[in-house]
């Protein structure tokens, strides 16, 4: 968190009530998602993780969770509602 921006951007509780490496049931919590639906999101690139060689569980960095939510904010007005023909 180098740049003031960043601590200023409307995630001020979310980094104070998560640890900066959080596990699949918190990021599950965080975004209010089923932990199978994070573990789908991991595995196709939807949401950034890591793991260790061999190993089944995911590991998320917080920042990186904060960046993706940043990056595919939806602002009221520019919601692109599909027509049916």
């Amino acid at each position: 968190m180098s740049d003031m921006s960043e601590t200023n951007d409307g995630y001020e509780a979310v980094r104070a009530a998560y640890p900066p490496l959080l596990n699949t049931s918190q990021v599950a919590e965080l975004l209010d998602l089923n932990t199978r639906t994070v573990l789908a999101m991991a595995n196709d690139g939807r949401l950034p993780a890591s793991r260790l060689a061999e190993s089944r569980k995911f590991h998320f960095l917080l920042e990186e969770i904060i960046g993706t939510l940043k990056k595919h904010r939806v602002v009221p007005g520019q919601v692109m509602v599909e027509e049916n023909a």
